[in-house]
């Protein structure tokens, strides 16, 4: 076989292996940047594409809403959530957890407990990518788990090919997913304090009112006046010792 037929096939190899995949890698992170543009009542002002083209994020601050978007080759899906829906965001490098934030409030916490101990748990091993090469990792993932029992995972794979720890291309994916990780970490600190905020005033506001068994008894002696069995002075005063009474068990 002449020389000129083995270059012909390491070319057409070549273009198999690494140019074609490569349009079609940004083919998928183009139709996903125009389904984010096309999307109603919701302003991306932060988006990041996963470099496999199949998934990625999207935030809208001004509406405090997160976007979730996958491409898996025959169409583009999107999920909008409110930043609340975030119940945890991971960093995984080779396929160990590298950091993980979690949200702190109690239902947030009970959720993502009970999604880890239970079939998706199972599922972590789907971002393994440890090298025997040494030095080497092939994968920097970015994992979220979102309250929605139907698809609670999310993944944005920052880089899918092995590289030294010191390499250009580590370096600048892991940067990125750090970046990408501690945004998202605001959010939920964020949703927490929201959260907390609420339940402070929401318990001020019950302490405000009396209990309901002094109510209940005001409401007695009310009608016992407008009865006539009590004068209005015996009124005032069993309602004052009945509103004395609850403030010393407060």
């Amino acid at each position: 076989m002449g020389l000129w037929i083995w270059a012909f096939l390491f070319i057409a190899v070549g273009l198999v292996i690494f140019i074609l995949p490569g349009k079609s890698i940004s083919k998928r992170k183009q139709e996903m940047e125009l389904k984010l543009k096309s999307i109603d009542d919701f302003n991306s002002t932060q988006q990041i594409i996963g470099c496999d083209g199949k998934s990625g994020l999207a935030i809208d601050e001004d509406q405090r809403k997160l976007c979730l978007i996958t491409n898996n080759g025959t169409s583009v899906l999107q999920r909008v959530i409110d930043y609340k829906g975030i119940l945890s965001v991971e960093l995984f490098e080779g396929g160990t957890s590298v950091t993980k934030t979690v949200r702190s409030s109690q239902i947030g916490g009970a959720l993502v407990g009970g999604l880890l101990l239970g079939g998706v748990g199972a599922l972590v091993g789907g971002l393994s990518g440890k090298t025997e090469t040494s030095g080497k990792i092939n994968r920097i993932d970015l994992r979220l788990i979102v309250n929605d029992t139907n698809a609670p995972l999310h993944d944005v794979a920052f880089m899918n090919f092995a590289d030294k720890k010191d390499g250009i291309i580590y370096t600048q994916a892991m940067q990125m997913a750090r970046r990408w990780h501690g945004i998202l970490e605001v959010l939920v600190k964020r949703a927490d304090a929201e959260e907390k905020g609420f339940d402070n005033k929401e318990r001020e506001v019950q302490s405000a009112l009396p209990s309901t068994s002094v109510a209940d008894e005001i409401k007695k002696l009310a009608d016992l006046h407008q009865s006539g069995l009590l004068t209005l002075d015996e009124f005032q005063q069993q309602k004052t010792k009945l509103l004395g009474a609850d403030k010393l068990t407060a």
